[in-house]
């Protein structure tokens, strides 16, 4: 019995440790393999290309709404150069064959090439991607701001309010080298 709490315990604190270490702005984004919509493969954060990289996180279906409309209030700062918006829905791993229909799925809701683009779903371990991200709470979208090499800059949990947008855009303005809480 000792033998099987004693991984556990240190499990969860290498957990833990991973949660502290990738939600303070200043660490990297958490690397996975995905692919956009537009059937582009990507490894994030290595293939962001813009000087800002704003990661647009849903939890759930009923969540794409609030996340669309972020993608819209920031549509005016977009232009993949500067800043780049990616609306990437997290969604624990189904497995090979489910992806595959949740993806076509998704491609059947956007339609355009230019947004298929920018949709990247991250087919993950919730296990483990979730803590690394620094994932506690779920109940509303997370807005992640990188710099180029994918360094955090902060992130802001919410729908779009004036509040949260103001607060996201600064992070978009910060000067390199300067991550903000």
């Amino acid at each position: 019995m000792i033998r099987i709490q004693f991984p556990a315990a240190l499990l969860l604190g290498v957990f833990a440790s991973l949660q502290a270490v990738h939600a303070d702005p200043g660490q990297l984004f958490p690397k996975v393999k995905s692919e956009t919509l537009a059937k582009q493969k990507l490894v994030l954060p290595d293939d962001f290309k813009a000087q800002r990289n704003v990661i647009l996180i849903s939890f759930g279906r009923d969540m794409q709404k609030a996340v669309d409309a972020w993608d819209a209030a920031l549509a005016p700062v977009r232009d993949g150069t500067a800043v780049q918006v990616y609306n990437t829905p997290l969604i624990p791993n189904p497995g090979a064959i489910v992806r595959g229909f949740i993806s076509g799925g998704m491609r059947s809701v956007y339609k355009d090439p230019a947004v298929r683009e920018r949709v990247v779903v991250l087919y993950v371990d919730e296990d483990e991607y979730f803590p690394a991200l620094g994932v506690g709470d779920k109940s509303a979208p997370l807005v992640v701001v990188t710099d180029r090499t994918g360094r955090e800059l902060g992130r802001v949990q919410s729908e779009v309010t004036d509040d949260a947008l103001g607060r996201v855009q600064a992070l978009i303005a910060a000067p390199d080298g300067a991550p903000n809480p």
